[in-house]
């Protein structure tokens, strides 16, 4: 094993959400997971400029570091691996959802961010028409994708402090430029307070209704039936992100990012959890 498999396996963590606790034979066995995982990566790397030969060895990777993802062994730099893997073996929904999954437990992580808007522009859109305004997904810019909770509580604190520091001062001197300098801070401090509890709306309605992932192209339709006429002319390329709103009768109803309302079949659907 490499080092910076070493290093990858040491980090691995308990996922959050429903647990899933590795048994014994699992933690014995996840060396060697990940050893395999890393070797067939390697291999997919050294067949580069032969796609086709390249392929196979990435699903094989793909499948080692999904192994261990549903084992609960998780933390960003393996949901990283996984989507690269899913991505290179030509699985761009199974990328996607990887990239997702790994955002749920870290949101403010920077390369799964940026991974993913690199798998989100790989989704081909046809040239003609306006399909990609009524599916694109946009990026999430709020305070919990910019900083994590750690980072947020040291501001908060510091922020507390020059708050106290401010007021002490005001009382000792009764100088009131003391006194806007706390003014300052407090105001800071429930500005990052109310980011945070708005984030956190945002968070529980998105995750009120599951992310879904087109897993090849097909058609958004009115009702849940091949019978019923298409929502939009165009038919949805793989990858396309929607949420969930309801199930019948083996078909999804679903919204798109640009607020478009319709229904796909559960087989062109890959789900994951929310972002």
């Amino acid at each position: 094993m490499t080092h910076a498999g070493m290093i990858l396996l040491l980090a691995l963590s308990p996922a959050t959400g429903p647990p899933v606790t590795p048994g014994p034979s699992d933690e014995v066995d996840a060396p060697a997971v990940l050893t395999r995982a890393e070797h067939a990566f390697t291999e997919g790397a050294n067949h580069r400029d032969d796609a086709d030969a390249a392929r196979p060895w990435f699903r094989e990777a793909a499948r080692g570091y999904d192994e261990l993802w549903h084992r609960g062994f998780r933390n960003p730099a393996l949901a990283l691996n996984r989507a690269r893997a899913h991505r290179l073996a030509g699985n761009l929904p199974a990328s996607i959802a990887a990239f997702h999954e790994g955002l749920a437990i870290t949101r403010y992580d920077r390369p799964l961010q940026a991974g993913l808007e690199d798998a989100r522009a790989a989704v081909l859109y046809p040239l003609d028409g306006d399909l990609a305004t009524h599916c694109r997904q946009k990026a999430a810019t709020t305070i919990g994708t910019r900083m994590s909770p750690v980072e947020a509580y040291i501001v908060a604190g510091v922020a507390w402090i020059l708050a106290w520091v401010g007021l002490v001062r005001f009382v000792t001197t009764r100088l009131p430029w003391y006194l806007l300098f706390a003014g300052v801070w407090l105001i800071a401090l429930g500005v990052l307070a109310g980011l945070w509890v708005q984030d956190e709306r945002r968070q529980s309605r998105e995750t009120a209704h599951p992310l879904v992932i087109v897993t090849h192209e097909t058609q958004l339709r009115k009702g849940n039936g091949v019978s019923y006429p298409p929502r939009l002319e165009a038919r949805l390329p793989m990858g396309v992100e929607a949420r969930e709103r309801t199930r019948r009768g083996g078909w999804v109803q679903v919204e798109l990012a640009g607020g478009d309302i319709g229904w796909l079949p559960e087989s062109a659907l890959l789900w994951t959890v929310g972002d």
